[in-house]
């Protein structure tokens, strides 16, 4: 007590110093309209989003879907999913958009792009301004009236009902109603168009859908026609080849080195070169067709392409992650077209304003299949060139050292 009297200004300034700052730093409370988080699920819990109601299927025309997105394991990153898309049922709610309805019904299963990620994000974390009264009597003004456009949620311990509404407020929000809990929520609504756009236009178009940190082996076949070309690759592979990247102690720091197995005369930067090429190919306009997946057949996508019996890719091969010394993963399997080679009949596009020019080359992958530009194809054919200079100069060195050793 003493103490307490004897101090005590110290303690007065002491303790209003920490008011003042508790007070700084205190969150300040939301107030009504500001935009808020309704509830709050790690994204990783999300196992399947599920759609049914009208989709924006094309500028001024609208179709009836119902489709679900599903949480896959990500060999590569067990923290970054991969997302299927599946669709249950597509039907023309606009005669605008009857025909392009039937081309998209032939796609059944599709992976999907980065922007579903936003999506589950958007949903794992959903955001409103205003908690209004729910008045049945008000639906039909709302746009809840039998819950036309419902959307459910599935988390590892917990399930999500919604029915969205109509856009308010000059189409920037949008009244969605929390079926299980009755409560009426005013959304951003940027955050519903996602999910009322056309899903189609998210299918993923990269070779593979996991990204490319932890790939470490791909094989390559150099088919006959393309090979005929190469002699010394012919000689010295028959053809295959088999891209490894190993890591490279350079003392305090470790490299990730591309080369080729067999081949130590082909330069590392020349086997780094491919492979980062063959990484990067995105296909610019998906063929409407079914992906078959990690577990999938090229032979069972093929037969829809209406490619003539004859037409052979000029390279193929696989992705793959080395997971133990007697056992890899593939990650996805490719056939790379000479710009010649074409379907005998134009199929549909996922991306319509996309054109397809005559050198543009065709690729088909177990995740989706269609074009990549022009200037791809020639680029892999002189990255081969250069490995055929490589052996060709090691031979060359050879031959001088051996003559020179004759000579002594």
């Amino acid at each position: 007590m003493n103490f307490a009297l004897k101090h005590r200004v110290a303690l007065l300034f002491s303790s209003a110093a920490v008011i003042l700052l508790l007070a700084l730093l205190w969150p300040e409370p939301k107030k009504p309209g500001e935009i808020q988080k309704y509830y709050k699920i790690p994204q990783q819990q999300l196992l399947k989003l599920e759609f049914r109601g009208k989709m924006t299927l094309t500028e001024n025309a609208k179709a009836e879907i119902d489709y679900a997105i599903f949480r896959e394991e990500n060999p590569l990153s067990a923290k970054d999913a991969a997302y299927r898309n599946e669709i249950r049922s597509l039907k023309n709610a606009d005669a605008k958009a009857a025909k392009r309805a039937v081309e998209l019904n032939r796609v059944k299963k599709f992976y999907a792009s980065a922007l579903i990620r936003t999506i589950v994000q958007d949903w794992s974390e959903p955001d409103f301004y205003f908690m209004l009264p729910h008045e049945a009597a008000r639906d039909g003004e709302y746009g809840l009236t039998n819950c036309a456009n419902e959307l459910k949620l599935t988390f590892r311990s917990s399930a999500r009902r919604f029915c969205i509404g109509n856009a308010t407020q000059g189409d920037t929000r949008r009244y969605l109603l929390d079926a299980d809990n009755d409560k009426l929520l005013l959304t951003p609504d940027f955050t519903i168009r996602r999910i009322l756009n056309n899903i189609f236009a998210q299918r993923e178009q990269s070779i593979h859908p996991y990204g490319n940190e932890g790939v470490d082996l791909m094989e390559i076949k150099i088919e006959a026609d393309l090979l005929k070309n190469l002699p010394m690759l012919r000689e010295k592979t028959g053809g295959i080849l088999k891209l490894r990247m190993l890591v490279k102690d350079e003392g305090k720091t470790k490299v990730n080195v591309w080369h080729v197995d067999g081949l130590l005369s082909v330069m590392p930067s020349h086997a780094a070169e491919l492979a980062q090429l063959l990484s990067a190919l995105r296909i610019s306009a998906p063929f409407a067709i079914d992906a078959a997946g990690r577990e999938g057949q090229l032979k069972d996508i093929l037969p829809n392409l209406g490619l003539a019996a004859k037409s052979q890719p000029g390279l193929s091969g696989s992705v793959r992650q080395k997971k133990t010394s007697e056992q890899d993963i593939v990650l996805s399997a490719f056939s790379f077209y000479p710009p010649e080679i074409r379907p005998a009949q134009p199929l549909p596009f996922q991306f319509d304003a996309q054109i397809v020019r005559p050198k543009d080359t065709l690729l088909v992958t177990n995740f989706n299949t269609g074009y990549i530009s022009a200037e791809l194809y020639p680029r892999v054919l002189a990255i081969l060139h250069k490995f055929e200079s490589d052996l060709a100069e090691a031979q060359k060195k050879g031959e001088q050292q051996k003559a020179a050793k004759q000579k002594k």
